[in-house]
């Protein structure tokens, strides 16, 4: 999947590409990445400080779903975007880090009725070599790939149950969009 403005990157028609209305680099989309959406109004609270404030708080989120799955070690990244031809060798405002290996990226569409804040976990090791493939980029950049990233797979020692990761992490951002919303949790 491409970010809107890779539009220029030479690629494989073999393969079958997508773009998404989000920035940011390329992104192999699988089993091994467990995808997180959420669509708001662009009156809403969480909208109001802008697309930085909204990464952190869609971040922050994420970080506090691993850390109840076990993965305590994380960060959020919160220096400049630093941007690459592939989402996860990049970073951005809100993403999580576990030391200085990416772990969830964070890509947002503004429209003007509608924010959709989307985000990718790595769950286990993608098969870099397939991206760049997919871009006919050297394979040597599929090494680079995995040195830069780092799944919960990879953190844990052992495989996840992804569909009972992402009940939580949908949970978890129900509750959170409601606590933004300034009510109460439900019960």
């Amino acid at each position: 999947m491409l970010g809107r403005a890779q539009r220029d990157l030479p690629t494989d028609p073999v393969l079958p590409l997508r773009r998404r209305s989000g920035g940011g680099g390329a992104v192999l989309t699988g089993p091994w990445l467990l995808r997180a959406a959420v669509r708001l109004a662009p009156t809403h609270v969480l909208t109001g400080r802008g697309p930085v404030a909204a990464a952190r708080w869609f971040g922050q989120v994420h970080q506090a779903w691993l850390q109840a799955q076990g993965i305590t070690d994380t960060r959020l990244c919160d220096g400049p975007t630093v941007g690459h031809w592939a989402c996860f060798a990049g970073q951005g405002p809100g993403e999580v880090m576990v030391g200085d290996r990416k772990m969830v990226g964070i890509t947002q569409t503004w429209r003007q009725r509608t924010v959709l804040l989307a985000a990718g976990t790595l769950v286990s090791t993608p098969p870099w070599h397939l991206l760049c493939a997919a871009l006919r980029r050297p394979r040597e950049e599929a090494s680079m790939l995995a040195s830069v990233t780092v799944s919960a797979a990879d953190c844990l020692g052992h495989d996840v149950d992804v569909g009972a990761w992402a009940d939580a992490l949908r949970d978890r951002l129900e509750r959170a969009l409601v606590n933004a919303e300034g009510c109460s949790p439900p019960g």
